[in-house]
């Protein structure tokens, strides 16, 4: 479980406190539901096949395979489906529409398939319009129809969009595909705030100032990025338009103004501040006004993480000696201790089920591997093992999957997993070194 040098690599916000408190003088450190239970889980069987063309417009861009790849890959990355290979199909797409009474049922069930997947689409100008259907093959019956007409460039989008109806359809809840992820991505010298889409496509930059970049995080709405920059010499506290704009500055004590972490209900900012000598948690309003100390001890408190009712915070503090995952009411009280293995646990990040909270573990190998704990029980779930460093974890806003960063490959990438550590997939293809990331909250997507 996790022991004691803090390695190189290490990423976490403590780690950073730690470390940016030794550069400040004078400052101190009935419909078929899918049962996600996994005790009962059982993934469901589904088809996905290539879009067929009903329009004039010869499809050169090859829409038809990209929806069908890009559909595969979301319900994949879900991991309530089994999603079987085109290679196993009997029917031929071609020959078949995606009407019931123009498909051979029996032939899916022969493959398997529980759930199908089909769709037509028709380009118009620069436009294309997708109609999308998912059938329960038993009943040879349409459960779900959605059409949607949108630029040809937001294929994707249309894509995501759907995926999200069906995972809606099974479980009653959406899915967080069309979520982004937001993370410090350093290339050539420079520290940008980067985003992505969820899967690690339409990866742009948000902020590339020529200055030192930390420790990105979303509004509550999607609607700002929040980070740490040294654009003015000293560890401030800005936000940004998710779209990329103006950069405002939110807090600029002395000392630190890092770790920003907005609250589930949007009213509050925690962060990390060391303008009374100490590095402590306070909370305060998105746009910096109403300052309140939460935290109080001479240790280093930082990486404050919001439960989802908004009235408390899990952190991290070394009041113990070593650096421990802590959690305390905003309203007042003592802070009551999580993790009890270990000697250096860090970078919390509470589910917003309410009912574990995330965090990073250096093992007795001096090993960096992320874990869960119980919020009441405080019973440990090891998720990651023997594949480097693995750090700074974020839920998605499902609280069914969890970003990451990972040295497994040579330098830090992001990878995502299911909640659980299964389905672990490797998002940030591009170049550059990937830290720090943060799943938005759902961004809406075309309708």
């Amino acid at each position: 479980m996790p022991t004691h040098r803090m390695p190189s690599a290490a990423r976490s916000l403590f780690s950073v406190v730690f470390l940016l408190l030794l550069l400040v003088p004078g400052r101190a450190r009935a419909q078929l539901v899918i049962d996600v239970d996994p005790a009962q889980f059982r993934k469901y069987p589904v088809a996905v096949t290539a879009l067929k063309n009903f329009g004039e417009t010869p499809d050169e861009k090859g829409f038809s395979r990209a929806a069908q790849d890009i559909l595969m890959s979301d319900l994949g990355i879900a991991g309530l489906f089994d999603v079987l290979h085109p290679k196993a199909f009997l029917e031929d797409p071609e020959k078949s529409g995606i009407d019931e009474g123009t498909i051979d049922f029996t032939q899916w069930m022969q493959v398997g398939a529980e759930g199908l997947i089909k769709g037509g689409f028709w380009i118009v100008g620069d436009n294309i319009k997708i109609d999308f259907r998912l059938f329960e093959v038993g009943l040879g019956k349409t459960l779900l129809n959605k059409t949607y007409e949108v630029p040809a460039a937001d294929l994707r989008a249309a894509c995501h969009a759907f995926a999200d109806e069906i995972v809606r359809h099974f479980t009653k809840e959406a899915g967080v595909f069309s979520t982004k992820i937001v993370s410090i991505r350093r290339l050539n010298k420079t520290k940008q705030v980067y985003v992505m889409d969820f899967d690690g496509e339409n990866g742009h930059v948000v902020v590339d100032n020529a200055s030192i970049n930390l420790l990105p995080a979303w509004s509550r709405d999607g609607n700002w990025i929040y980070f740490n920059s040294y654009m003015n010499n000293n560890p401030d506290l800005y936000r940004v338009p998710a779209a990329g704009g103006k950069v405002v500055k939110i807090s600029s004590y002395r000392g630190l103004n890092v770790g920003p972490s907005p609250s589930p209900d949007g009213g509050k900012v925690a962060l990390t501040l060391s303008k009374d000598g100490n590095s402590e948690i306070y909370i305060m309003n998105p746009d910096g006004s109403n300052l309140r100390r939460v935290t109080e001890y001479w240790g280093i408190d930082s990486s404050a993480s919001w439960a989802p009712d908004s009235k408390r915070l899990a952190f991290v503090s070394n009041r113990s000696g070593h650096p421990q995952i802590y959690y305390k009411d905003i309203s007042g009280g003592a802070p009551v201790r999580l993790t009890f293995q270990g000697n250096y646990n860090q970078s919390p990040a509470w589910s917003p089920k309410g009912d574990k909270i995330a965090f990073c573990g250096r093992d007795e190998r001096l090993v960096f591997d992320l874990f869960l704990v119980d919020a009441e029980t405080r019973e440990i779930t090891r998720l990651t093992q023997d594949q480097g460093n693995n750090e700074d974890p974020s839920w998605s806003p499902d609280g069914r999957h969890i970003v990451f960063s990972s040295t497994r490959s040579g330098e830090s990438k992001l990878f995502i997993m299911n909640a659980d550590g299964t389905n672990q997939r490797l998002i940030s293809r591009g170049k550059g070194v990937f830290s720090t990331p943060d799943w938005s909250p759902r961004l809406g997507g075309v309708k």
